[in-house]
């Protein structure tokens, strides 16, 4: 609230609107840290409880663009998303399915440099809904990717690539695919 009052207060003062910016962005990055805090005590408590829905994975697919969209887009990167012709239907929590694929996207633009870019397929293959993030990352090296998705796993850190993550991210992401049935990996060159 407080920083929709500044916003809301007229300035031209290039060091408070910078200043408002940082806060801006600390209270977001923290308030996501929060979050999957959260939702990992939940998990490893086994109290999320899935809604489950006949759900447009198109949709899904969109709905976490447009969540990932400002970080995509500060770091202007080019996205493309495929979509079959064919609309394909999953039995899935909508809110969970788009909180799965808007972390494959952060990451995507988070863990390369600026003007990369991010690929998006969404297929179904032999009756299974099948979605692929590909990016020009920095990689992963080898022996990284046997715990990628593990709890609080991260990588090295580079000083230009401190993006302020807890290393919890690719692992809701798998429990939250393996709630819904499914199963997730990752492949790098290293």
């Amino acid at each position: 609230n407080a920083l929709e009052i500044m916003r809301m207060s007229e300035t031209s003062d290039p060091q408070l609107l910078w200043c408002r910016d940082v806060i801006e962005r600390q209270a977001g990055q923290l308030t996501r840290l929060v979050d999957d805090l959260l939702d990992v005590s939940r998990i490893t408590q086994g109290k999320i409880k899935l809604r489950t829905e006949v759900l447009d994975l198109g949709r899904m697919v969109m709905s976490a663009v447009e969540t990932s969209r400002p970080l995509i887009d500060a770091q202007s990167h080019q996205l493309t998303v495929t979509m079959p012709e064919r609309t394909i239907r999953v039995s899935g929590d909508a809110a969970r399915l788009t909180q799965v694929i808007a972390n494959l996207l952060n990451n995507a633009a988070k863990y390369q440099n600026d003007r990369g870019s991010i690929e998006v397929r969404v297929a179904c293959d032999a009756g299974v809904a099948v979605i692929s993030v590909k990016d020009q990352g920095i990689g992963i090296p080898a022996d990284a990717i046997p715990r990628v998705f593990e709890l609080f796993s991260q990588g090295e850190r580079a000083p230009d690539r401190a993006q302020g993550g807890l290393g919890i991210g690719l692992s809701l992401v798998k429990t939250l695919v393996e709630m819904h049935g499914g199963s997730v990996r990752v492949g790098s060159d290293g």
